[in-house]
């Protein structure tokens, strides 16, 4: 252990920075006690999150968020993420609020720079991911167990390896407990739905006289589901209408099919398509206005997540000799996460049975004929035999589309740390096995090749539908075609019209499963240079690590879902694929000064650590960090880090597949004013729209989402990024201490999607104005359409094109006191966000800004400012809690649409909360979270989901919580 002359000023340094961080730990003897080497004798040396050396002075050099044991015990938190994503240097990713889009995950994502860089730990190690995207899920960490939670953001790979980019969230679980500690709770929103049950037990205790402790823990959740038609703001889907407000609008696949093509003009002159009636006729389609014919698709999505998750934990450690301790741990999670969707759409240009139809009326087909008719009538009556066109199709008479995700994780590791003698040099070497299984099911599905099937009739030689005697038509080809059933007509002219046998034709059963499996060997050997070498403020510390991990991912989808035959949910084909990484590193610590004039410390971190994947190479971080304190209260801290991302397997190894990312196609009939000239209408010929169709709605793309083919890239390289933070602790008096620190973090060779995505590939080949637009440009040449011109699929895949700029100021503030017997403190966290720049490629003239920002490019609002503040005040029985969060305005990142919420204010959210004795063993905690009912905002087009972003904003309003918990 560290003893020196300038241990005391050491001490009391470490004490006056330590508040915001950590606690000093002195098992043996009180710090008052009369000499200086006892003092030293009762000090313990600890470990922050970013470092592995072990030091007196443990106020850390990088910026650190700590979220408490009471923090969780106050909120009543049952799924993490919805904790996390409340702290300022969070943006918001999956939760239970993800319905679409959404995985049945849980995500954190640091900085808004993606959950795949942000890297997630516990007790310092690494939890097994659960997407090919390497991307953890956070319901599989027991929330029961967490003693507290250290978020550092900024880079940290040259301490933890790859993914470290935007930094690191360390869970830290309860190791050492005694006792019996249980509790059960329920939350319900004041309008009575929304509820979660959640139930957990924790039995822990020491034995052989304390050489050993070992922690049990259970827990149950319940999470009932909540549909966007349960509420008002939701319950309709929304859309400009074109004059600043906002109009019902939806998806052009309505239940009674629809056709848009330029033909069917001089037929509806105001509307370029055509609804079918239940009887199979037809009339202009109403594109616009308060009463309009599109699908309101809203009401049956979820917009809480029901779940059921079980989870089973333990740890232990024991003390084999004073030098050599054994410690393990062991976590199961099963979670399982429905979400729904209203029934599938498929929009698809198919070749149907026209002439003599029966589901049609005549004079329905000789409308269709005329406008898109394929030109051969073999009986001479006029109207074609068969028509072709784009259908848009609102199969309801399917069902609901519903997937089910099951996820099963295990993580299990072993270990054995201790000193070396009566040295202070340690080790720790540790072994873990992890593995996440999904299995996911999803209903409501059709196969597309069934869907044509069953649209061309049996006809005779004189091209005259065959009916049977009671008037009923056949299929032309009656085969099965992989279904159980043999084909039956499709009558799809008419909401209602399609029979069940016929849904039973096109219905297709889809299935899948992944497994994650990950196993890790890491060690590592700590000291110092005490005895043989050391500087004025003491001896050197330094660490060198070892670790070996080998990664490995497998998708297996069904047929139908593999080869994207299917219309329902997105197409997706097999993955399978991984890697193996070595690791080595060392870091250095070294006390310059400790006690001296103007300098109480003056100290610099050094970390080194280089990785040899079997994919990418060999990939390289450093970091060098410093302080200096001059006096006792105050201390100015400096970090420079590289930081690298390896790309993962997702990004290495996916064949091509399919998503429908919300994107605004400049040829269509809804795209911004800016689009609408001679110049791009020429341009969209030449791209193959049809010029009688260019900006009518016959293109506008369904329910604004445009289907995106993208992949995986085996030539990507690692990204690589340099983290840069500056700032000072101060702690003004005994009650008042903060720290504000500024970060900037530059990530080059990120790895994107090919033209910054959907929307900005389309923007991009479209406007003149920008560098890569114009017919026979990569960006055009991305863009794949149809004959009738509408967007077939944009291809948009993985390279190591982009780069991110994210600049900022962290203030952590707390101030703490004694008011009339009671302990009163206000803790504050807050991020003002000057920059986040995201540049789809090198040379692009096109800077995605998003600081302030929200929309289709920016995605999750980025508030410039936000924050999160904390006033509890604690006494012999009680504590009571209010907490502030702060939500800065944001404005529409597209200036060129026509979106009527250009701006959303900024939210205020307020929770109050408070914890009773009721005996010595049992307490009750009970809240209100979103004290004044504050309703989310209303956004048109350019919102998430349920008309806004349910993620940033509450979609619940008031909500009240209770929690028993009996401790012995």
């Amino acid at each position: 252990m560290f003893i020196n002359t300038k241990l005391a000023k050491s001490v009391k340094l470490a004490c006056a920075f330590g508040a915001a961080t950590a606690a000093l730990v002195a098992p043996n003897a009180a710090l008052s006690q009369e000499t200086e080497a006892e003092a030293a004798a009762a000090v313990e040396k600890i470990q922050v999150t970013g470092s592995r050396i072990r030091k007196i002075e443990f106020a850390s050099n990088a910026p650190i968020a700590t979220v408490g044991e009471q923090e969780f015990d106050m909120t009543a938190t049952v799924n993490t993420e919805s904790l996390l994503n409340t702290l300022p240097q969070v943006v918001p990713g999956l939760d239970r609020t993800s319905n679409n889009p959404g995985n049945g995950t849980a995500t954190a994502d640091l900085r808004g720079l993606g959950a795949n860089r942000t890297l997630v730990l516990v007790n310092g190690k690494r939890v097994t991911p659960t997407t090919s995207s390497g991307v953890v899920d956070i319901n599989a960490i027991p929330t029961a167990m967490i003693k507290n939670v250290e978020v550092l953001t900024g880079g940290a790979s040259a301490v933890y390896g790859s993914d470290a980019v935007a930094g690191v969230i360390n869970f830290i679980l309860k190791d050492d407990f005694e006792g019996v500690d249980t509790s059960i709770g329920y939350e319900s929103t004041e309008q009575g739905d929304a509820g979660i049950w959640n139930a957990d037990l924790t039995i822990g205790g020491n034995f052989d006289d304390g050489r050993g402790n070992v922690v049990f823990n259970m827990a149950y959740t319940s999470r009932e589901d909540l549909f966007q038609g349960d509420r008002s703001f939701a319950n309709t889907a929304l859309g400009e209408d074109g004059s600043g407000g906002l109009e019902p609008t939806g998806s052009s696949g309505v239940p009674q099919t629809a056709i848009f093509a330029g033909g069917f003009a001089g037929y509806a002159p105001d509307s370029s398509g055509i609804i079918f009636d239940q009887n199979g006729g037809v009339r202009p389609f109403v594109a616009s206005g308060q009463v309009n014919d599109y699908y309101n698709y809203a009401p049956v999505n979820y917009l809480q997540l029901p779940q059921e998750r079980h989870q089973f934990s333990a740890l232990g450690h024991y003390d084999v000799t004073d030098n050599i301790e054994v410690y393990g741990s062991a976590m199961f999670t099963d979670s399982n996460v429905p979400s729904q969707l209203a029934p599938t759409p498929i929009f698809q240009t198919s070749t149907f049975t026209l002439d003599g139809n029966p589901f049609l009326t005549p004079e329905a087909q000789g409308i269709i004929s005329d406008a898109i008719g394929l030109g051969v009538d073999t009986d001479g009556d006029g109207i074609d035999d068969e028509g072709r066109a784009l259908l848009r199709r609102r199969l309801e008479e399917v069902g609901n589309r519903r997937s089910e995700d099951t996820f099963t994780s295990f993580q299990l590791m072993a270990g054995v740390r201790g000193f070396f003698g009566d040295s202070s040099w340690s080790y720790d070497a540790y072994y873990q096995t992890g593995r996440v299984r999904n299995a996911n099911a999803q209903l409501g599905n059709v196969n597309r090749g069934r869907f044509d099937q069953a649209l061309l009739l049996a006809t005779d030689e004189n091209g005259q539908v065959i009916l049977d005697a009671n008037g009923n038509p056949s299929c032309a080809d009656t085969s099965a075609n992989g279904s159980t059933v043999g084909c039956t007509p499709l009558n799809i002219f008419g909401e209602g019209n399609i029979s069940e046998s016929s849904a039973a034709f096109l219905r297709t059963a889809v299935s899948a499963t992944s497994t994650f499996e990950q196993r890790l060997f890491g060690a590592n050997v700590t000291g110092d240079t005490q005895g043989w070498f050391e500087l004025p403020g003491g001896p050197i510390g330094i660490s060198f690590t070892y670790e070996h991990r080998e990664d490995d991912f497998e998708f297996l989808p069904s047929q139908d879902l593999a080869a994207s035959t299917i219309a329902g949910f997105n197409g997706s084909p097999a993955v399978e694929g991984g890697f193996n990484v070595s690791s080595y590193g060392v870091e250095v610590y070294l006390p310059i000064l400790v006690g001296a004039e103007f300098a109480e410390l003056l100290d610099l971190e050094l970390a080194y650590r280089t990785e040899d994947y079997t994919t990418a190479g060999t990939v390289d971080a450093y970091k060098i960090s410093g302080s200096w304190a001059p006096m006792d209260t105050l201390r100015f801290r400096a970090g420079f880090n590289t930081a690298v991302r390896a790309p993962n397997i997702a990004e290495l190894f996916s064949p091509q597949g399919e998503n429908f990312p919300g994107a605004t196609d400049p040829c269509a009939g809804n795209a911004p004013d800016v689009f609408k000239t001679q110049q791009v209408k020429d341009l969209c010929i030449q791209t193959g729209v049809p010029a009688d169709v260019v900006h009518t709605p016959a293109i506008n793309p369904a329910s604004g989402q445009v289907r995106t083919l993208s992949g995986g890239n085996p030539n990507l390289v690692e990204e690589e990024a340099e983290t840069l933070t500056i700032g000072f602790v101060a702690d003004v008096t005994d009650e008042i201490s903060f720290s504000l620190d500024y970060f900037d973090i530059e990530i080059e060779d990120a790895v994107s999607a090919f033209g910054g995505g959907t929307n900005n590939i389309l923007d991009t080949c479209y406007d003149s104005s920008k560098a890569g637009s114009g017919f026979g440009n990569p960006f055009c040449n991305a863009v794949n359409r149809r004959s009738d011109g509408t967007i077939d699929f944009v291809e948009a895949g993985s390279q190591n094109v982009a780069s991110i700029t994210l600049k900022g100021y962290d203030l952590i503030a707390s101030y703490e006191t004694e008011v009339m017997g009671g302990d009163f403190s206000v803790r504050y966290l807050g991020t003002y966000t000057a920059e986040s720049d995201f540049l789809p490629f090198d040379g692009s003239p096109d800077l995605i800004e998003c600081a302030g920002l929200f929309g289709a490019n920016c995605g999750e609002p980025v508030p410039e400012y936000k924050h999160r503040t904390t006033v509890s005040y604690t006494a012999d029985d009680y504590t009571l809690q209010l907490l502030w969060r702060y939500v800065g305005e944001v404005n529409d990142d597209d200036n060129s649409q026509d979106f009527s919420v250009e701006e959303i204010s900024a939210f205020n959210y307020f929770d109050l909360a408070g914890t009773y004795f009721l005996t010595e063993s049992l307490r009750v905690t009970a809240g209100i979270d979103n004290m004044f009912d504050k309703a989310p905002p209303i956004i048109g087009g350019n919102a998430e989901q349920a008309n806004t972003y349910p993620a940033t904003y509450d979609v619940f309003g008031r909500t009240y919580y209770v929690n028993f918990r009996a401790s012995f």
